[in-house]
């Protein structure tokens, strides 16, 4: 029996793993859940079909590669009970923390004796750690006990559901195991359009790091990444932001002698006086939610809560 299946956040914490000299099978899960369709019921390859279909529609790659790494990817963890150990290397951020969900809740499908599967979780990004950071947290793995399956998957169910207020109650509950999960749930919240303007928490911090004075884009991402506790952006789903507040109606940003500046739409909406969404179509996915004018979810920030 091979001897250890390593399942990681991405590329650069799989380099690490592999640098670091830690043995077996690296699988990176590459999918920022947080954004598009995640709907209830379905199985990983059924989830994994919408998936890239959505993501090659952001422009994110094309349709046959990404189906064919979705493929390989789900092949590979179908395959799970074949090693003696599986390892799970997750940090605290809301895109690790909806892939672990995923990932357990697909593991606990196997069925496999108690033991077998183990979670590493971070509070610091593993893919900054150095080697002598990293070989620590090994040994430091805890067995996957019923309860944290329990919890995952409980979770899962609430981010998929197509209520917010499945979503809204994971925010309020710890989870056994799962130390970083509730603080994540809450973050995701976040991302419904906030009711004082229409955006999201994601979409008002780009629009206030362009309001700061013209950057390079890669100064815009940090700026609005220095706002969260637990960034989880990646810097091309943060370009993916500036373009959808700068194209189609009612754009919020747009480029003046070489760089980005609020429109006066942008203005207005940061100074309090205007609502996105009074201006503009949404037709969006959270999770399993999906928003459109007709059925609408926002949050309130002031009462920590969402409201229709």
């Amino acid at each position: 029996m091979p001897s250890t299946l390593h399942i990681t956040n991405g590329d650069a914490a799989l380099y690490l793993l592999k640098k670091a000299g830690i043995v077996g099978t690296h699988l990176a899960w590459r999918d920022a859940l947080n954004d598009g369709p995640v709907p209830a019921g379905l199985s990983l390859e059924e989830t994994s079909a919408i998936r890239a279909e959505y993501l090659a529609a952001r422009g994110y790659g094309s349709p046959i590669r990404l189906i064919h790494d979705f493929q390989r990817r789900d092949a590979r963890l179908r395959e799970a009970g074949d090693f003696a150990e599986i390892v799970l290397w997750f940090e605290h951020d809301l895109y690790d923390q909806l892939q672990i969900l995923q990932i357990l809740t697909c593991l606990e499908e196997l069925d496999l004796e108690p033991g077998r599967i183990s979670v590493v979780q971070s509070d610091h990004y593993l893919g900054s750690m150095t080697v002598d950071e990293i070989l620590p947290l090994l040994r430091r793995r805890r067995t996957a006990t019923a309860a944290i399956f329990k919890s995952a998957h409980r979770t899962w169910e609430r981010f998929t559901s197509p209520s917010a207020r499945d979503l809204y109650a994971a925010a309020q509950e710890d989870a056994i195991g799962l130390p970083f999960l509730r603080a994540a749930m809450a973050r995701l919240c976040e991302e419904y359009p906030w009711k004082r303007d229409g955006l999201s928490r994601s979409q008002r911090q780009a629009l206030e790091a362009v309001a700061r004075g013209r950057a390079r884009e890669e100064e815009l991402f940090a700026r609005a990444q220095a706002r969260e506790e637990a960034f989880f952006l990646a810097d091309n789903a943060f370009a993916k932001i500036l373009e959808d507040l700068r194209t189609g109606e009612a754009a919020l940003i747009e480029e003046e002698e070489g760089g980005l500046v609020p429109t006066v739409l942008g203005r207005r909406i940061l100074a309090g006086d205007a609502d996105w969404l009074e201006c503009r179509q949404i037709d969006r996915w959270i999770g399993g939610v999906h928003l459109v004018r007709e059925c609408m979810t926002r949050w309130d920030d002031d009462a920590a809560r969402f409201v229709e």
